[in-house]
């Protein structure tokens, strides 16, 4: 993983930090969210996260403080902090200047902004970023992870899945068990169901490629509920997996 990758947010709206923890995700950074400097506190000092990205308003003392705090202190003044401004005013850029931030995004300038600013401070940190845009988990294959294919007959027929992106899947099945539909890039697989442990999910998806008895399929038309389901399985297995790499 490169070391730009991971960027740990702090907010005290949990709706506020899901979105950004999506958006970054479908970026292909890490990232893990916190509700308390406290819990921020802990996480800067084990050095995993070189990224901190916050929400800000001129009312929280307590952040000001923090940020202050990080900027002085041996242990984290590495990190690179970046704010988001909810409400800006001249007193509260001078503020965060004085103190040491320089990194800074209006909240309602929109997605793009936030994300070329991040990317810009991860690759200056050494993020060299593949062609692949999300971040992708594996599957290990003792957990029999399967998405269920409706053919045209109306019957399900199981292939494997080994790896899961907020983007799509990659699927295998073995010789003995060729799928009863014949896949060709470009089809449309609809009305699928995924399952993997505590993700049980209904999706369309595209085929994309094909390749020695393995298929790369992309997502298509997901709502806004199937995302958030889909992100929060995702989120869960880096989390675990960063816990168990300790």
């Amino acid at each position: 993983m490169a070391i730009g990758s991971k960027i740990l947010i702090y907010s005290n709206d949990a709706v506020e930090s899901e979105k950004l923890v999506r958006l970054l995700m479908y970026q292909r950074f890490v990232p893990k969210a916190v509700e308390s400097i406290s819990y921020a506190t802990l996480a800067l000092i084990s050095g995993e996260y070189p990224i901190f990205l916050c929400i800000y308003s001129q009312e929280n003392n307590e952040l000001l403080e923090f940020l202050k705090f990080m900027r002085q202190d041996d242990q984290i003044r590495s990190v690179i902090p970046v704010v988001i401004l909810s409400k800006p005013t001249h007193e509260c850029v001078t503020n965060l200047i004085r103190i040491g931030c320089s990194n800074f995004v209006i909240q309602n300038a929109g997605q793009q902004v936030l994300i070329n600013k991040i990317e810009a401070i991860a690759e200056s940190l050494g993020d060299v970023r593949d062609k692949r845009q999300f971040t992708r988990v594996d599957i290990p294959e003792y957990e029999n992870a399967q998405l269920l294919i409706t053919a045209r007959n109306g019957n399900k027929y199981p292939v494997r899945v080994g790896n899961i992106s907020m983007g799509g899947l990659q699927l295998s099945w073995s010789p003995e068990k060729i799928p009863v539909q014949r896949m060709v890039a470009g089809d449309v697989l609809k009305n699928c169901l995924l399952i993997a442990k505590s993700l049980d999910l209904y999706v369309d998806l595209k085929i994309v490629s094909i390749f020695n008895y393995k298929a790369g399929v992309q997502f298509i038309s997901l709502n806004e509920e199937r995302q958030s389901k889909l992100c929060n399985f995702i989120y869960g297995r880096l989390l675990a997996e960063n816990v168990k790499n300790r």
